[in-house]
């Protein structure tokens, strides 16, 4: 690398000393440290470890459209600590990692890039300290995951990105109070946003399409936010939420999931709440809910879905409350457990034009009040013995004649 030595000009006027800011690098080689205000101006091309490594704080790493090219090894540009530090406006491929944030990284800003047939991931947080923006780059083709956060990475922003073609496509681990907004993510052959023993992170406004798995997934996760996010058509659940407790999901669009378009299992004390199934397309179920207590169900739409509407198995001491389930396959709202297990509240709902019962409680022990059920397949309602009728249920215009069971309704 040939290295131009430049006297900064000090002038005297007035006064006033007037400095000469000192020109920036050009034309770094594969494997260089990269110290100043940097613009490439020729490709780096089969780099045998690392292409480019941030070595100063408060610094521009330009590539200026120009191409950062590995052999499957080390990191495309790697930052191991260095804040304030800008990294925009070219390509990174065929490295282990395209671009690394490692510990101590805090404030840097990751944009414009093209980050495509890396190894483990195309841009990687790990232990990166705060505020650090992942947006507005297109990272695809990925082996394993296109954006990652890893141990401890807290409040940093991921957002505007379009991440597509990568077995993960965002992937947050052990890492908390990160925002993950407004991305889309296409075609990822596995989870498209996935959550894993991690905390208070917020993901809004994504779309999610055509994913090969769940499009967005916690397990072990609590205290998160899952809001007004569009998933269409994934080979698995929309959102599903495993033993993952105190989370809300809220104002999502749901449609063509091949299982439930939301699914709480072994996750207690959440939020689901204002979401719409089938905006575009059925699920194959609506809201399912396994072995999962405390959980508040509320204001749903669920639509036409391919089986019941709602589902609760073997759960108690839920809320289900004002939820809207109409046109599904199966029953409206499906409560069913062993004995036992119940103590559910069922309350305000309408279930109408179900090809099963409107309400179907299917074990002893649950509470039912003011619902409405039209038009059903079967039942208005159907409780079984051992409910507790509040009063207020409604009904008509079902194939029962006399239009609930277990429990008093009015037309």
């Amino acid at each position: 690398m040939k290295t131009r030595l430049l006297v900064a000009a000090v002038v005297a006027t007035a006064g006033v000393v007037w400095v000469a800011p000192a020109p920036a690098m050009a034309a770094p080689a594969c494997g260089a440290t990269v110290t100043v205000n940097t613009t490439v101006t020729a490709d780096l091309v089969n780099c045998p470890g690392d292409g480019l490594v941030i070595g100063a704080h408060n610094i521009t790493l330009n590539l200026n459209g120009r191409t950062v090219d590995g052999v499957g090894l080390g990191v495309g540009i790697r930052n191991n600590g260095f804040d304030n530090v800008t990294i925009r406006n070219g390509a990174v491929a065929e490295f282990d990692y395209g671009v690394a944030l490692n510990p101590g990284t805090l404030g840097n800003l990751v944009t414009a890039l093209t980050v495509r047939h890396n190894e483990v991931a195309g841009v990687q947080l790990s232990n990166a300290d705060s505020n650090n923006r992942v947006t507005g780059n297109v990272v695809e083709w990925q082996s394993q995951r296109g954006i990652a956060l890893l141990n401890d990475s807290t409040s940093n922003t991921v957002g505007g990105n379009t991440v597509r073609n990568n077995a993960d496509g965002i992937y947050i681990e052990a890492s908390h109070s990160n925002s993950v907004t407004t991305n889309g993510l296409t075609t990822n052959s596995d989870k498209s946003i996935q959550l894993v023993n991690a905390r208070s992170n917020t993901l809004r406004q994504n779309t999610v399409t055509s994913g090969g798995d769940t499009a967005i997934e916690l397990t072990g996760s609590t205290l998160n936010v899952v809001d007004n996010n569009t998933v269409n058509g994934t080979g698995d659940a929309g959102i599903a939420l495993t033993s993952s407790p105190s989370n809300q999901v809220i104002n999502n669009r749901v449609s063509g999931s091949s299982d439930a378009g939301i699914f709480l299992d072994l996750s207690n004390s959440n939020t689901v709440r204002s979401n719409n199934l089938n905006v575009t397309g059925p699920n194959a179920g609506g809201i399912e809910v396994i072995s999962a207590n405390g959980n508040t169900i509320q204001s749903n739409t669920v639509n036409a879905q391919l089986g019941h509407g709602i589902e609760l198995q073997n759960s108690a001491s839920n809320r289900l409350l004002s939820n809207t389930a109409t046109s599904n396959n199966g029953s409206g709202i499906y409560v069913t457990g062993s004995a036992g297990v119940a103590a559910n509240l069922v309350e305000a709902n309408t279930a109408s034009s179900n090809n099963g019962d409107g309400i179907n409680i299917s074990n002893a022990g649950n509470t039912v009040r003011r619902n409405i059920a039209r038009n059903n397949g079967g039942w208005g309602i159907y409780a079984t013995t051992g409910t507790t009728d509040g009063g207020g249920n409604r009904a008509s215009g079902n194939s029962q004649v006399a239009q609930c069971f277990g429990v008093v309704c009015t037309p």
